[in-house]
């Protein structure tokens, strides 16, 4: 866990440089690309020892871990300005298999989701609705536009929304059980994800 937020920093920093360098400077990009596969295959060697030398830190504690087949291996993407909720993602999720990064804002989180497209596409993103940059239902919109698809969940703490950025998700489409409050609670947290990717690849379930 110490290392998760660091590693989601160099992946960051990564993917906002090779936005800067795409059309220029083609070496660069590449050398990029490397960077962000290497540290995602160093990210994945740390969760699989960890796991192995703290096997007891891999389950929820004070009772054995629920199967969530369909979470294993799911790449998710979460979010937030807050270091905790980013730190709370990675704990809960990685136990069920998932493979978790975080972002600080809305752009950064659309840089990740742009340089990922092809090579690391996330099956769910989970948001807050107030991002320092913009509103959960504004980055809805943005993200609508890179992907087309959106695997989304939004996030709020029990605070005042002005903007009403839940109520506008909602008639965009966003469902009510792709609302999670915060802190998170495991089992609405798995839920939610689980229901995202099942929604994203059967459309029509």
């Amino acid at each position: 866990r110490e290392v998760a937020l660091p590693v989601d920093d160099i992946l960051n920093d990564a993917v906002n440089l090779m936005e800067r360098y795409i059309g220029h400077e083609p070496e660069v990009v590449e050398r990029l690309q490397s960077i962000l596969r290497n540290t995602r295959d160093i990210k994945q060697v740390i969760q699989k020892v960890g796991k192995r030398m703290k096997p007891g830190q891999a389950r929820p504690i004070g009772a054995p871990r629920e199967q969530r087949p369909l979470l294993d291996g799911r790449r998710v993407l979460v979010a937030d300005a807050d270091n905790s909720v980013r730190v709370a993602a990675h704990d809960l999720l990685e136990r069920y298999g998932c493979i978790v990064e975080t972002a600080h804002d809305g752009a950064e989180a659309l840089c990740m989701v742009r340089a990922g497209r092809i090579d690391f596409p996330y099956d769910c993103i989970i948001a807050d609705i107030r991002l320092p940059d913009m509103s959960g239902h504004q980055f809805m919109l943005r993200l609508r536009d890179v992907i087309g698809k959106t695997p989304l969940a939004l996030m709020t703490g029990f605070g005042y929304d002005p903007g009403h950025s839940l109520v506008k998700a909602r008639q965009e489409g966003l469902e009510s059980w792709a609302i999670l409050f915060k802190p998170f609670r495991l089992d609405q947290l798995l839920d939610a994800v689980e229901r995202v990717v099942g929604k994203v690849e059967h459309p029509e379930a």
